[in-house]
């Protein structure tokens, strides 16, 4: 089983996997990529861009991100 890790890549931060997680099939790997981003994004609270990169032993393979910003707009 491969071990893949999740790095969560933000604006002012970074979080490192430095554990992975060993999954039995790889095509896991993308829906637990979105469900990590979707908890990073809720967690941040605020706008900006949040990403999050897999990894193997052979090095990054896959990013997911989202950007979130807020419109200002005048009202007459």
């Amino acid at each position: 089983m491969p071990t893949i890790y999740f790095d969560i890549l933000g604006d002012a931060d970074t979080i490192i996997d430095d554990e992975g997680i060993k999954l039995p099939n790889i095509s896991m790997a993308p829906e637990m990529a979105l469900e990590l981003l979707s908890q990073a994004m809720a967690r941040r609270g605020t706008g900006g861009v949040t990403k999050v990169e897999l990894r193997d032993q052979n090095g990054p393979f896959l990013r997911v991100s989202a950007a979130v910003f807020s419109l200002q707009r005048k009202f007459r």
